[in-house]
C-alpha cells in the first residue's frame, strides 16, 4: 500500500525526489502545489476507496509523502 501511495504522489507531482526523504514538505519543496493537492486527493480516493474531504485535509497534515501514507492507512481503518 504504501508503495502504491509513492507512485500516485509521483505521477501527480511528475517526480520522484521526495523519496530520498518520504519528511520532505513537497508544498516548500514547489513538489505539490494546490492543484496538484486536488489531483492527488482524487487520485488517493479513487485508488484505495476512501473520503478525504478537504476540509479535513489540514496543508501541515499532508505535506510530506510519510504523513500522506499514515492518514491513508488511517482512512483505512475508518471505513
Amino acid at each position: 500500500m504504501e508503495n502504491e501511495v509513492l507512485e500516485i504522489i509521483e505521477r501527480v507531482a511528475e517526480t520522484d525526489e521526495f523519496r530520498e526523504d518520504l519528511d520532505m514538505d513537497l508544498f516548500e519543496e514547489g513538489i505539490l502545489d494546490s492543484m496538484k493537492a486536488i489531483m492527488l486527493i482524487v487520485e488517493l480516493e479513487n485508488a484505495f476507496d476512501v473520503s478525504l474531504p478537504p476540509s479535513e485535509m489540514d496543508r501541515e497534515d499532508w505535506n510530506t509523502a510519510h504523513k500522506i501514507v499514515q492518514r491513508i492507512k488511517e482512512k483505512q481503518d475508518e471505513e
